[in-house]
């Protein structure tokens, strides 16, 4: 009989330590921020400009694009990144002067807030002409 007491204490001692033991997992890695692509178009003349304010919800890459620029598609418009307050322009953090259709125009990181991109005649737009264009801003 204390051999069959004997048996159901180490069975129940194995049963609890069996319940007690850690399962160990992997770590999973951060997942990043979904993209957000913003898409702005206007028309632009002689010496013109135009300004656009976007916001960034977590830090990571920024890439901007001019999507179409017409009625002359190679025509190279500029393309410049600047802080914002959510209304105005601030400080130019980068620009390109010669951006063109089927590339990026501009990349980097950026922290959250709010900036804007600046689209302008860097001197290639002819007098009594107007130029559309779309540029896409990819952005977390």
């Amino acid at each position: 009989m204390q051999s069959t007491i004997t048996r159901v204490i180490v069975a129940v001692a194995l049963a609890a330590t069996a319940a007690c033991a850690k399962t160990t997992t992997s770590p999973t890695s951060p997942s990043s921020p979904a993209t957000t692509t913003d898409t702005f178009t206007g028309t632009l003349g002689q010496s013109g400009s135009l300004t656009h304010i976007f916001a960034v919800g977590a830090a990571g890459t920024v890439d901007v694009s001019l999507t179409t620029v017409a009625p002359l598609a190679t025509m190279s418009l500029g393309v410049a990144v600047a802080t914002s307050d959510g209304t105005n322009c601030l400080e130019t953090i980068s620009q390109n002067p010669d951006a063109r259709t089927g590339g990026i125009a501009l990349a980097g990181t950026a922290a959250v807030g709010n900036y804007c991109v600046r689209v302008y005649d860097s001197g290639n737009i002819p007098a009594a002409t107007d130029v559309s264009y779309t540029l896409t801003v990819a952005h977390p």
